[in-house]
């Protein structure tokens, strides 16, 4: 198989002003680059999130939202505790009493453009 360096995935906005905050402040990831109609924000060493402004992009921003940002985590109760603490827009919380014998353990963010954020961690049991 040829070498891939890293994966983006792009989400399409209006205005990036909101979920420039969002994913930069909100959830604190860091932003690595940034040509004012595109930003890229790190979510791990080589995997980004890219924000895009529609009348400069590719595709253009739509009502509907069929994709989804999941990201996995081992720290899935401190990354809730600051999506809370923070004021995010909580979409489904998080649920530490439900069966064990679910896949996964997660919750799901709505950003700003109404795209949804999920932080999971794989359960064990399964």
């Amino acid at each position: 198989m040829p070498a891939v360096n890293s994966q983006v995935t792009f989400f399409y906005y209006e205005d990036l002003t909101a979920p420039e905050a969002f994913y930069g402040d909100l959830l604190g990831f860091e932003k690595t680059f940034d040509k004012g109609w595109v930003k890229f924000f790190r979510i791990t060493t080589n995997s980004y999130v890219g924000l895009v402004a529609s009348a400069q992009g590719h595709h253009k921003a739509s009502e509907a939202k069929a994709v989804m940002l999941s990201i996995e985590t081992p720290e899935l109760e401190a990354w809730y505790a600051q999506a809370s603490e923070r004021s995010a827009a909580i979409e489904v919380p998080l649920d530490l009493d439900q069966p064990t014998n679910k896949l996964v353990t997660t919750f799901l963010l709505r950003d700003p453009g109404g795209y949804s954020v999920e932080f999971f961690r794989f359960n064990a049991n399964v």
